[in-house]
């Protein structure tokens, strides 16, 4: 009877520890600083200039390379100047003060579009700075067709320093 009592228990316990285990209720981080909120002119100009993605809009005029799948391009804007080589020509741009902040702009290729970037990050703690994104994978099906996603932050002028890029899937 004790034998039986011992492995109903047990039995419970390790169901219930299983149940708190697979609570997939909190999303994951993206590491780093996120970024700052912008401005609404600059909120603008990208809602109207940055699709975000290729799937439904056609490319943005900005002076981005073509790349292959999985590849990632990404401009670390410091001046007017790197922002007007990038933008788009003959548009306004709106301003952003330099001195205080750092513009990423980019552009990053997965095998379908069934996702969205939830999330964006910059770690600056190593060597090398590394760019976070957190993917979330949306529901249904996707033609596999290779899709180009468009990201922008604005971040808190970050140091000199070459940035790599992380990508996190969920």
């Amino acid at each position: 009877m004790k034998t039986n009592i011992l492995t109903l228990t047990t039995a419970l316990l390790l169901l219930g520890g299983g149940f708190v285990a697979c609570n997939h209720s909190q999303e994951p981080e993206a590491i780093g600083t996120p970024p700052v909120s912008a401005p609404t002119d600059v909120s603008a100009f990208f809602k109207t200039y940055l699709p975000p993605s290729s799937s439904s809009h056609s490319e943005p005029a900005f002076n981005f390379s073509e790349i292959d799948y999985r590849d990632t391009e990404c401009f670390v804007i410091n001046s007017l100047k790197e922002f007007e080589i990038v933008a788009p020509p003959s548009v306004e741009l709106p301003v952003i003060d330099f001195d205080k902040y750092t513009l990423i702009i980019g552009q990053h290729s997965l095998g379908d579009p069934g996702y969205t970037l939830s999330k964006q990050a910059i770690d600056t703690e190593s060597d090398e700075m590394t760019l976070n994104w957190l993917y979330k994978r949306t529901g249904g099906a996707h033609p596999a067709v290779v899709t180009t996603f468009y990201f922008w932050g604005l971040y808190t002028k970050l140091p000199g320093k070459t940035v790599a890029i992380g990508v996190t899937i969920i």
